[in-house]
């Protein structure tokens, strides 16, 4: 079986990385391709070094593009996918209307998140998710908002969370050990939704109260000057770290005392995924999988979306748990991690699908 992956780019982004780990998988009964609307980059570069072949088709992913479909379908019409599953609002569009006419005989479409269409959009997208074969989603409340958005047939979607790639890592240092710096760290795009301003208020909070916080946060976006002007405004530059890309989350978490996700919305986190199996306990908000996948105070920590002040008050609590009570906390998130979220987990059930 002939299975195309396609999304927006393969450049870097939760997608992306997404894509990234499902090009590790070892299988010789299928021919996997991951093929991308737009550019590539790092994680092209990353697929191909795993032996799998990408196609990056630079054409224009902006909605609509009679163009891009055409030549979308062309493309199609040459490698004759038994299965195309398109991930991302572009991807789903054009893939969707180019696989049709080019008669592949399985469509998928994913949504990583909760789609915030107009009122237009909206009726074409319900078209789309109508007419595919399968609608995903990585979290039971957007394939929930899903069906009763779009009116949507619930035998025709899935749940099929997102995995991790989970590889040897280093001891985790010393929990037991009093630190005079409590550190925190945060992987992800800057960009508005992820709410960073949200957290860089807190540790400005805690500051004022006399901890010692260390708040290191990681990746790059269309937000990065304006944080790091906040950060100067709130005058905690001394407090904050801004990391840039990094290739490898493991070390950073290793030495992290807390994670934390703030996002205003979310679909399946790739980074709460890697920090919760590095063993460092996780706060996230309330938002896409991560109630799915935590408990709050067992395996994790949840805040409501949007409350600063409830995130303030929960990150102050974590501050002064013990050692002990992180340290058990940071375990149960690694053992939910293992059991719940592996690869082979994640392709068993795609497999459902693709060969119904």
């Amino acid at each position: 079986m002939k299975i195309l992956r396609l999304s927006t780019f393969l450049d870097f982004g939760g997608i992306e990385s997404k894509m990234v780990n499902l090009s590790s998988l070892e299988d010789v009964e299928n021919e996997w391709v991951f093929v991308a609307l737009g550019k590539g980059g790092q994680s092209e570069k990353k697929i191909q070094a795993k032996g799998k072949r990408t196609a990056c088709l630079h054409l224009n992913h902006k909605i609509p593009s009679l163009s891009t479909i055409w030549k979308l379908f062309l493309f199609l019409n040459k490698e004759k996918p038994d299965v195309l599953h398109t991930s991302g609002a572009e991807a789903n569009f054009f893939g969707f209307f180019a696989g049709k006419l080019a008669g592949v005989k399985t469509i998928v479409v994913e949504e990583i998140g909760i789609p915030n269409h107009s009122s237009k959009a909206k009726k074409i997208f319900q078209y789309i998710f109508k007419k595919a074969d399968w609608v995903v989603g990585e979290s039971k409340i957007v394939v929930d908002n899903l069906i009763q958005t779009y009116k949507l047939n619930p035998l025709k979607t899935k749940v099929i969370h997102n995995f991790g790639i989970f590889k040897s890592i280093e001891t985790r240092k010393d929990l037991y050990k009093i630190q005079e710096i409590f550190k925190i760290i945060m992987i992800s795009r800057l960009e508005p939704v992820k709410n960073i301003e949200g957290v860089l208020n807190v540790v400005k909070r805690l500051k004022n109260e006399g901890r010692e916080i260390r708040l290191s946060i990681a990746g790059k976006g269309s937000i990065e000057g304006e944080l790091k002007n906040l950060v100067q405004n709130l005058e905690i530059h001394e407090n904050v770290d801004f990391l840039g890309l990094i290739s490898d989350p493991y070390p950073h978490l290793l030495e992290a005392d807390l994670y934390v996700l703030n996002s205003h919305s979310e679909g399946f986190s790739n980074s709460l995924v890697e920090a919760m199996y590095s063993k460092t306990p996780s706060l996230s908000t309330s938002v896409g999988a991560a109630p799915e996948i935590i408990k709050d105070g067992v395996n994790g920590f949840l805040v409501p979306a949007d409350n600063e002040e409830a995130l303030f008050l929960k990150v102050k609590e974590i501050t002064q748990m013990s050692a002990m009570q992180r340290k058990q906390i940071g375990e149960a998130g690694h053992k939910t991690i293992i059991e719940n979220f592996s690869l082979e987990n994640h392709v068993e059930k795609l497999m459902e699908i693709y060969k119904a």
